[in-house]
């Protein structure tokens, strides 16, 4: 659910939004609980992004706006098309090119398209099942890199056998590279104290091909990499990401986002040795493990379809 005013995310914890204070009506809050409680008795956020996007729904016809804010655009003229203020204008340019303005329903030329083109600046507008399709990634299950290509083994569906396929430099769009924060948490309602488990933070790559909408995913907890080269899978994902990077741009600016940590896969459901005693207690307060690999796909998603949309048309304008 989002703002009327602006939206923006509805934040449950106040009945006005947080960033430009409109009040909320009773059915915006309702609609924003409901969301909330899904979220949290979901075991992960696997299928509930689709979902709010099928044919249909309410969001089918939505947009992302995304705004060039790159340092070449004065502050004032940002902080003048989108309404904020110039102090977060420069905050903007300070944390990455390209910004997430608005998610909207408005048809295409509305307000704020408009409102943003008027003023000079150049922006992508991005239908949402476009990002949904590359919200999905797929994940690399090995990766032999060789002089001239990098092929792979990979399902594209999970319920299909593995394939071999392979890219080269010029197939790639861009590069997304992000920290993945992960900790255990027990559950509300709990009598005990916190659970305090930071877990190792993990690292996830993405490349954004030009020949395909979902992005291929380098997780090196489950990526393996064949042949000879360095001693773990890190360093040699580093080193494959070096490597491109001179003809591929590399956006690593999910650093400078503010983790939002949601429900994840525990690991130890795939370690029968970590697994809970079934004879434990029904009664012990039940450890999740939260990350934020969600909000990861997501920032990856929509800026992989502005890399390939700008590569098509540069200036940002429509054809």
């Amino acid at each position: 659910m989002n703002c009327p005013a602006c939206a923006r995310p509805v934040a449950l914890a106040r009945p006005t939004c947080m960033y430009c204070g409109a009040a909320l009506s009773e059915d915006a809050r309702q609609e924003a609980a409901s969301a909330a409680k899904r979220v949290l008795d979901s075991r992960s956020f696997v299928g509930l992004g689709t979902a709010a996007t099928g044919p249909g729904s309410a969001s089918a016809n939505r947009r992302y706006i995304v705004v060039d804010v790159s340092i070449e655009n004065p502050a004032e003229t940002i902080a003048r098309a989108c309404g904020v203020s110039l102090w977060e204008a420069r905050q903007w340019q300070a944390a990455s090119r390209y910004r997430l303005f608005r998610i909207t329903d408005e048809p295409p030329g509305g307000a704020t398209e408009a409102a943003i083109r008027s003023n000079g600046l150049r922006c992508f507008v991005i239908p949402e099942d476009a990002v949904a399709r590359s919200r999905s990634p797929i994940l690399l299950k090995s990766i032999l890199v060789s002089t001239d290509s990098v092929l792979c083994t990979l399902r594209q569906d999970e319920r299909a056998p593995p394939v071999r396929k392979s890219f080269g430099r010029d197939d790639v769009a861009l590069i997304v590279s992000g920290a993945i924060r992960r900790e255990r948490v027990r559950e509300r309602g709990s009598r005990k104290g916190p659970v305090d488990i930071r877990l190792e933070e993990t690292w996830l790559v993405h490349f954004h091909l030009n020949r395909d909408e979902r992005p291929w995913e380098i997780d090196p907890r489950y990526t393996a990499f064949e042949g000879d080269g360095l001693a773990s899978a890190h360093m040699r994902t580093l080193d494959l990401v070096r490597s491109l990077s001179p003809t591929a741009p590399l956006d690593e600016a999910f650093k400078n986002v503010v983790p939002a940590l949601s429900p994840a896969v525990d690991p130890s459901d795939e370690m029968p040795a970590l697994q809970r005693d079934p004879k434990a207690s029904k009664k012990e307060p039940k450890v999740v493990v939260l990350d934020n690999a969600a909000q990861f796909k997501e920032y990856s998603a929509w800026r992989g379809r502005v890399e390939v949309m700008r590569l098509r048309n540069p200036s940002g304008w429509p054809d």
